[in-house]
């Protein structure tokens, strides 16, 4: 019995009809077919007919073994074997799934005994008159290989190998027909035809168009930017040749994929190399609600502020503040704590140290002095030590390593340079005096955050006062924002030149100001942590900065969305007229407080700016 048309959407009964007869014969299953002895027997004609004799055909003479493996993943391979025996066919399909690889294996046996008789096999697993539905859903990636051998032995045992291996991509169509040639007879027995297509699921769509965003995850191996460094520890002996390299899979990586065809509809942009200057609007008038706040860091606690003050120079290695408490509960609350305090948004921090209680006639008033948060490395919180470097490391790795299990951390924005061992050391000093004292031996300072406890190391000079003209301030001033204005000259001696040099290790360095004759020198330097071409450079450059008259200017602004609080080494631009000065912050301060009859609060904060005299 053969089926020339693919099972599909037919019911049950099964209708066997014969030309002779026209009426037909109908099998019917009223029950489920669990465990039943298959196949079933459907004999023709007389039993008492003579048995037709059995042609003496060899078993084994023709053999053809099939089996569809699927597997879901990078690759999927599909070997087909076909296998037919002249006495005896059957039929068994398995079907196999798990998470990660689809199998299914389908063997089709037929027997039939000789000239006479014809056998069919059913297994049903359901009732009667269900239809029966026969669907395959093909999932393939983009890439992947089939493989087909088939072998022939035909009686003259003559063997024949077909190989067939391609790359099938998205809407791709292959048809395989393999034809077998046995004696006279030529029949087709295989014909299979697919379409591959990227886009995995039930329903197959090929969009021919631009493709939407999305984003694509991928734990393939991502092979390093740049030239790859293979360094061997150990010599290269007795080892076996050729030499494996082993890469461990990489972790499930994804990227947004912007869309559009071979070039992207959202090129990225370049880097910008420019930085821009914070300048407040120029508004006819400026509407503020100051606030300010206070808690306690350890538990959240409010603490009640009558006035606060902060200041901090370039000279200082934390900020400086005080305190006034509206009650005496506020002030036991705040005693010996860490602050957070909020000013028009912007958050400080100040351990209340010093605690001060003062009486009059009628009033009573409590406060208290205190210092930034790296005040938590000295004195008295931290003892004083003795240290010396034993072992050679660079400037930055010094730092980090006075500050090591402090839950502080060093970053840099110098050049880094080595000091060799026994090249550093100092006595009776905490970690916070430690790490400002050798940020002053190279011309820097420190740079505080104390939110993310963080120690960044800056110059002192961000730009040198005759570099002041190309540089691109980082905050501009003008007269809407500007309350008070006060300038004055400070006298200092000339120079154009240093000595500088270090101690038992160090280098020694002229330096002289870039287009210069190198003749006026101010005072020689000398420090051990002068122990490389860059640490002269840097002290050099500072000292230098720094001689000269300078125009002093001391400036009194309000706190806006738009205009912060100013910090020590930014470069401050003043715009007076149509021209724009610039200087850099020498120190800052920050006040506010809460009239006590009106409740109205008062925010400024006031900074002192320092540029080189412009000759007449």
């Amino acid at each position: 019995m053969k089926f020339d048309k693919l099972w599909r959407a037919r019911v049950s009964p099964i209708k066997l009809q014969f030309v002779d007869d026209l009426a037909g014969i109908v099998l019917r299953f009223d029950e489920n077919w669990n465990n039943r002895k298959s196949p079933i027997t459907l004999r023709f004609g007389d039993e008492t007919d003579p048995e037709i004799p059995e042609i003496p055909i060899k078993a084994g003479s023709i053999g053809v073994a099939c089996g569809i493996v699927f597997h879901q993943g990078q690759s999927i391979e599909q070997q087909i074997t076909i296998s037919n025996r002249s006495q005896s066919h059957a039929a068994n399909a398995v079907f196999v799934w798990d998470g990660i690889s689809l199998k299914q294996q389908i063997t089709m046996l037929w027997n039939t005994p000789p000239l006479a008789r014809e056998v069919f096999a059913f297994g049903w697993q359901w009732n009667a008159l269900v239809p029966f539905l026969l669907n395959m859903n093909w999932l393939v990636p983009q890439s992947h290989s089939h493989q087909a051998t088939s072998n022939w032995i035909v009686p003259n045992l003559q063997q024949t190998m077909l190989e067939m291996q391609w790359l099938q991509a998205a809407a791709k169509s292959q048809q395989i027909t393999v034809k077998l040639h046995i004696g006279e007879q030529l029949a087709t027995e295989i014909a299979l035809s697919y379409t591959n297509i990227q886009s995995q699921g039930d329903n197959k769509i090929v969009a021919w168009a631009p493709h939407a965003a999305r984003w694509v995850c991928s734990s393939k191996y991502v092979p390093p930017v740049g030239k790859v460094t293979l360094r061997f520890s150990k010599p290269w002996i007795n080892s076996t040749s050729p030499i494996q390299l082993r890469f461990t899979a990489s972790p499930n990586v994804c990227y947004w994929d912007d869309g559009g065809g071979l070039i992207g509809t959202n090129p990225s942009l370049p880097t910008i190399d420019f930085k821009i200057p914070i300048e407040p609007q120029i508004r006819r008038s400026y509407l503020m609600q100051p606030q300010i706040s206070c808690v306690r860091v350890s538990d959240g606690v409010a603490v009640v502020l009558k006035s606060v003050s902060i200041s901090q120079s370039r000279s200082q290695w934390a900020s400086s503040g005080s305190l006034a408490f509206s009650s005496r509960i506020d002030a036991e609350r705040a005693a010996n704590e860490l602050l957070k305090i909020s000013i028009n948004g912007y958050d400080f921090y100040l351990l209340c140290e010093s605690p001060s209680e003062s009486k009059a006639f009628g009033k009573t008033s409590y406060s208290a002095t205190g210092r930034g948060r790296l005040a938590t490395l000295a004195s008295p919180n931290r003892k004083a030590i003795n240290y010396v470097n034993v072992v050679a490391r660079s400037f930055i790795g010094l730092m980090a390593d006075i500050v090591a299990n402090t839950g502080w951390t060093v970053a840099s924005k110098i050049s880094d340079y080595p000091v060799p061992a026994n090249a550093f050391s100092y006595a009776a000093k905490t970690p916070a005096e430690a790490i400002n004292m050798m940020a002053n031996s190279i011309g820097a300072m420190l740079d505080v955050n104390d939110e993310t406890q963080t120690i960044t190391v800056i110059p002192q000079w961000p730009v040198v006062p005759w570099n002041t003209s190309s540089a691109i301030p980082d905050v501009i001033l003008h007269d809407g924002v500007i309350l008070e204005f006060n300038e004055r000259l400070d006298i200092r001696p000339d120079a154009n030149a240093v000595f500088v040099r270090g101690e038992q290790q160090g280098v020694a360095a002229k330096v002289k100001r870039f287009g210069t004759a190198g003749d006026n020198f101010t005072a020689d330097i000398v420090d051990k942590l002068i122990t490389d071409n860059q640490a002269a450079r840097m002290r050099a450059t500072a000292e230098l900065a720094n001689a000269g008259n300078k125009v002093q200017n001391s400036i009194r602004a309000k706190v806006m969305a738009d205009l912060p609080p100013m910090r020590p080494g930014m470069l401050i631009g003043v715009r007076k007229g149509a021209e724009v000065f610039k200087s850099v912050c020498e120190s800052f301060s920050i006040s506010g407080s809460v009239n006590e009859s009106t409740g109205m609060v008062t925010v400024n904060q006031t900074v002192t700016l320092l540029r080189n005299e412009v000759a007449a």
